[in-house]
């Protein structure tokens, strides 16, 4: 991680509650069943304010987007988890350790995945551990995303979760729709249902299950559920590299 602060991104993690920066819900979705709250962990700033989400992973580490953590120090940020709603419960975990990708491209939105370490280990009373989804996700697949926030643009954030059921969009066809904004690339892949149901700025880093298991994490789109895909960053690409960094962690973990 780059050693230097990077004051923007600070205060927001600082602040963000207090300037009231936008955190949007999944637009169109359903309440999801309590188990989403043990592996969906909610990253938030010092004040407790929802910045962006994150996927358990092992008993102390966290997988997100990178531009979530991008110039924040690990002691800004909280991890909580256990809860669906984040007004009625959760458990909160410090951040030991931030790991970006050593090819994230910001501008690109390339390579956007991050590990964080958490301080001791998770209680395996209130979180579960998601397992890695290991097989290329095909168009078509089902899938299934959560997350925190609003649901509309600049809205405010809300404390419960909210999920939505997905399938994998054409890559192709989302290539020729994003040409003006990014370049979807092979690491990324993207989803669409219909006008009104998609993602928003606060379901950045936020897990994709495929059968159960953790096959993406949200990444860019054009807020909020305008008619345009969202796309995401898949998990399938980075195993090597996110087993690899985990095992570097000075205790054992368990491995999948």
């Amino acid at each position: 991680m780059n050693k230097f602060l990077c004051v923007p991104v600070i205060l927001f993690w600082l602040f963000a509650h207090v300037q009231g920066a936008p955190s949007q819900r999944i637009v169109g979705g359903y309440e999801p069943p309590p188990h989403y709250g043990r592996f969906h962990v909610s990253l938030q700033n010092l004040t407790g304010y929802h910045v962006c989400g994150g996927a358990v992973v092992s008993d102390r580490h966290i997988i997100t987007a990178a531009h979530c953590v991008n110039g924040a120090e690990p002691e800004y940020i909280k991890a909580v988890v256990g809860t669906t709603n984040l007004a009625v419960g959760g458990h909160e975990y410090d951040v030991k350790s931030v790991l970006i990708h050593d090819d994230y491209s910001a501008e690109l939105r390339k390579n956007d995945i991050a590990i964080l370490e958490i301080i001791g280990i998770f209680d395996s009373k209130h979180v579960d551990i998601l397992k890695l989804y290991r097989k290329e996700l095909l168009e078509g697949d089902p899938l299934t995303l959560s997350g925190f926030g609003a649901q509309e643009p600049h809205g405010v954030s809300s404390d419960q979760m909210y999920a939505l059921n997905l399938t994998v969009f054409s890559q192709e066809t989302c290539r020729f729709a994003m040409r003006y904004n990014r370049e979807v690339f092979d690491e990324m892949f993207c989803t669409f249902i219909q006008l009104g149901q998609g993602t928003c700025h606060g379901d950045s880093g936020s897990p994709i299950l495929k059968d159960g298991q953790l096959a993406g994490v949200v990444s860019w789109g054009i807020p909020c559920a305008v008619g345009f895909p969202d796309v995401h960053t898949r998990i399938n690409p980075y195993l090597f590299w996110i087993f690899e960094e985990m095992g570097k962690s000075n205790d054992c973990y368990r491995r999948q």
